[in-house]
């Protein structure tokens, strides 16, 4: 089965990430994202959203959109929407759109800040991996 891989790696990778967000006590909703991110970059990573700048930078706006969202207003329905139309609405801005890092926005007015560290290492870990992937894959098609 061709898409055996990146299904795999998606699960290992998501329940990674949710252990580590429970062994921090930050919980398990950090995954979300986080999961939504590895199943785009692995089974499309030729996309523009799954470039190392892409995750990471859609990431981090995200976190910081919704971070000073939930400095202005209380959790709730209308908080996520601003989250959400913040996070994407500097993504398109800076060009590093990465639809799954909208999430990691709205966690951030549910679930305030530990939860955005947690996020951004992990986005930075993940870019890293996309770009180290990406180095060695095109060494490899040089030789």
């Amino acid at each position: 089965m061709k898409h055996a891989l990146p299904i795999l790696l998606t699960a290992v990778g998501a329940g990674g990430v949710a252990a580590a967000g429970i062994g921090s006590g930050i919980g398990p909703a950090a995954s979300a994202p986080l999961a939504a991110s590895l199943a785009l970059v692995l089974a499309n990573p030729a996309l523009p959203s799954a470039r190392p700048a892409a995750v990471f930078g859609g990431h981090a706006l995200a976190v910081l959109g919704g971070a000073i969202t939930a400095l202005l207003l209380a959790p709730g329905p209308v908080a996520v929407a601003v989250a959400a139309a913040a996070g994407l609405g500097a993504m398109l801005l800076f060009r590093v759109v990465h639809p799954p890092a909208v999430a990691s926005g709205c966690l951030m007015v549910l679930q305030p800040l530990p939860t955005g560290v947690f996020l951004l290492g992990a986005a930075a870990a993940l870019a890293v991996a996309i770009l180290l992937r990406t180095r060695f894959t095109a060494k490899a098609a040089q030789a």
